[in-house]
């Protein structure tokens, strides 16, 4: 278009070259205009570089015909033309330093080439109004170039604030992208609420975890959920910052949960609470395994009761409440009898499940107020707390609570088609109001547990300050009896055993005794459980077997041997020790002594408690020669089927048996009956303990090939007296 208006304008001064220029400059425009159209329909026909110099060349061309219009025409127009051509220069000049500002290098050479050759024209034609005007123009290209610096500085900082706004723009952009995807893809369940506790929106977790769809749960007021248990801290959240509820929590469809959820405010940007976001994880498969582990590390895995663990929780809950101030409780501490020669007899995992049926009928003694232990092994507790405030009322309500538990035990246990008889010894302790010690409380039930066991079976026993001395007193007793071996202050006596026929000499059972310092002569029954419970019983035994060989040589060399043999008597737990077969024989021959001048006693209880594993040593021995006697026969299982199985060469009736002898038949009955087994299975009896003639004449007439043993005959003597007066 001001190409055109330039034709005419100026055709009727400058001629037909016009007409030269104008198809120059209108081709130049066609071209720039084509390049355009294949900029922006082809771009990647060429590359920026070649686009851009494409356009710096026919801009710049454009200048250079304008300039060139300007520069030839001028000097031949009328001022009024020369004014208009001025006008049309410094407008394009204008426009092109606002259009191609962007480039400034492109600018500043467009409007020197457009301009700077008309401002040196003007200045070369010298006239006052063309010096003017020529140092105007070169003052207007200096402005010019000066705003083109200028607005490329402007461009560039403006490019820089767009580049920063951008980016800022792009990490506000991903920001909200991520939190977005925070919300709906977080692996913890998400909602929020508005201050009315409302609630506006929630996460797919959220809506998973508890198997719901959106518009059950979207504007829902919290307080209208079945269970409001996280309501009051979301609701305290808003005025008091993040909360915390860790809990139990049933769900809309009434699933059970356990739950953590943390509510905390959001803000508005002025910093006003404008509702609130909670996040909920699902604890429950984590709470139930603490509970598990919990319930494990507090109770027996085989019973399903307390362990010692759960024990003494227990305990110290019950000692820190308020009654333990005022009122008394009891503890039974029980102890099954025998557990061990089941165990080894019938199998550990038959043992186990009479362990269990053990527990089961405790169980239906016990109420929720009382505790229930398997200590361990074959041990069982009852707590039974606050009892009374009376210390007699509570002892006998402990009374009729040991009645229960024994009664418990009469009905035998069937269990894989055995009939099992078992019973438990008992012992009891009367906690006293607002005593604390847990470990005491357990040391007096171990002790009473000791004594109750130490009387036998089915025994029960009560915990008082005179058990603690009596333990004491075993304490210090396994001292010096350890000290008394070392020391040779053991000695040993004997006594005969004759035939009941003609009371002539028959044998000589050897008998330990111990001359205390202070205590004077401690009988055996005082001290032997005192070795076996220390274990020095294997020394004593060795001592014993060393100073009757000892003896028995002695007694060779000097011609007064005058007995079948000797027995000795040996714990079973001794046979247990490695290589006492072997030990025993090498004893033997150090000191020339017969295998047949020795027998061994075992009693029938310590020999059957332990019969599986004694019974190799047992098999050795008797094929090198050793005979061995069964001791107090009566007083334990009494099984037929042991006796058959042993094979041992002697039976000893346990003294017990003579008590009622004299005047009671079916006593008479009872001991022929033992006599009969015994000779039906090819032993040789000897009956302990004929206190009077009348017992011996009584027993001479059931069977005169007996032999026995007591005080009618001779009491145990020191080895002098005996053999002044049995071996001359």
């Amino acid at each position: 278009m001001l190409e055109t208006i330039l034709l005419f304008m100026l055709l009727p001064s400058m001629g037909k070259i016009m007409y030269l220029w104008y198809v120059a400059i209108f081709s130049l425009s066609i071209s720039r205009l084509y390049d355009g159209y294949q900029y922006r329909g082809n771009l990647k026909k060429h590359s920026l570089e070649y686009w851009h110099k494409q356009f710096i060349i026919k801009a710049w061309g454009t200048a250079f015909l304008l300039g060139c219009l300007a520069l030839f025409t001028i000097p031949n127009l009328s001022e009024y033309y020369q004014l208009f051509v001025f006008m049309i220069l410094i407008g394009i000049s204008g426009g092109a330093v606002v259009s191609l500002s962007s480039d400034h290098r492109m600018a500043i050479g467009y409007i020197m080439i457009l301009l700077l050759p008309v401002a040196v024209e003007m200045l070369l034609l010298q006239t006052w109004n063309t010096v003017i005007i020529g140092l105007l123009l070169i003052l207007y290209f200096i402005t010019l170039t000066n705003m083109v610096f200028h607005g490329y500085d402007t461009n560039l900082l403006m490019d820089r604030k767009n580049e920063e706004i951008a980016k800022v723009q792009s990490e506000l952009q991903t920001k909200q992208e991520m939190l977005a995807l925070f919300f709906e893809q977080a692996p913890i369940g998400i909602f929020t609420y508005n201050t009315d506790l409302v609630i506006t929106d929630c996460n797919q977790a959220f809506l998973d975890l508890f198997a719901l769809q959106k518009e059950e749960i979207i504007g829902r007021s919290l307080s209208q959920l079945p269970d409001n248990s996280p309501v009051r801290p979301a609701k305290k959240a808003l005025t008091e910052g993040p909360q915390t509820y860790v809990g139990p929590y049933m769900s809309i469809k009434g699933f059970n949960y356990w739950i953590e959820a943390k509510s905390a405010p959001l803000y508005s940007r002025e910093k006003k609470v404008i509702g609130g976001l909670i996040l909920i994880e699902d604890k429950t498969k984590e709470h139930n395994a603490i509970k598990e582990l919990e319930y494990n590390a507090m109770h027996d895995s085989l019973t399903s009761l307390n362990n010692r663990r759960g024990f003494i929780d227990f305990m110290e809950k019950m000692v820190s409440m308020a009654e333990h101030q005022r009122y008394y409780s009891i503890l039974f501490y029980m102890d099954l009898n025998q557990f061990k020669y089941i165990n080894d007899s019938l199998g550990h995992s038959f043992g186990d499940k009479l362990l269990v049926a053990v527990a089961e009928r405790l169980k239906q003694l016990v109420d929720a107020h009382n505790n229930l232990t398997r200590m361990g092994g074959d041990e069982f507790i009852i707590v039974a707390p606050f009892i009374d405030e009376l210390p007699d009322k509570t002892k006998n309500r402990a009374e009729e609570y040991v009645k229960k538990i024994e009664k418990s035990f009469n009905e035998p246990f069937i269990l894989d088609d055995v009939l099992l008889h078992v019973r438990t010894s008992i012992g009891v302790v009367i906690i006293e109001p607002g005593f604390n010690d847990i470990e005491e409380i357990v040391r007096h039930a171990d002790v009473s547990m000791y004594q109750a066991k130490k009387h036998g079976h089915d025994f029960i026993s009560y915990y008082n300050k005179a058990l603690d001395e009596e333990r004491k007193k075993v304490f210090n007793l396994q001292h010096e009896l350890i000290s008394a071996l070392h020391d040779n202050a053991l000695e040993l006596y004997y006594q005969p055993i004759v035939k009941i026929k003609d009371d002539s000499l028959h044998a000589a059972e050897a008998l330990i005794r111990w001359e205390h310092p202070v205590q004077g002569l401690v009988m055996p029954e005082d001290f032997i459980p005192v070795a076996i419970e220390s274990g020095i019983i294997v020394e004593v035994g060795w001592w014993v077997l060393e100073t009757v060989c000892r003896q028995i040589k002695e007694w060779k060399e000097v011609g007064r041997w005058k007995v079948n043999y000797i027995s000795i008597n040996i714990n079973a737990k001794q046979l247990l020790k490695n290589n006492f077969a072997q030990t025993f024989l090498d004893k033997l021959t150090e000191y020339g002594v017969n295998s047949s001048d020795i027998k061994i006693e075992i009693t029938e209880t310590s020999l059957i408690d332990n019969f599986e594993m004694t019974q190799d040593v047992i098999v050795e021995l008797q094929q090198s020669g050793i005979r061995c006697v069964i001791d107090d026969f009566g007083t334990g299982y009494s099984s037929l089927s042991y006796l058959k199985k042993l094979s041992f060469s002697v039976l000893k009736i346990d003294r017990e048996f003579m008590s009622g002898l004299v005047d009671d038949e079916e006593s008479i009955a009872l001991m022929r009956t033992m006599i009969s087994i015994g000779k039906q299975l090819h032993y040789n009896v000897i009956i302990e303990g004929i206190e009077n003639a009348t017992q011996r004449d009584i027993l001479r007439e059931i069977d005169n090939t007996l032999s026995y043993q007591g005080y009618v005959i001779s009491p145990p003597l020191p080895e002098e007296e005996f053999t002044e007066k049995f071996l001359v």
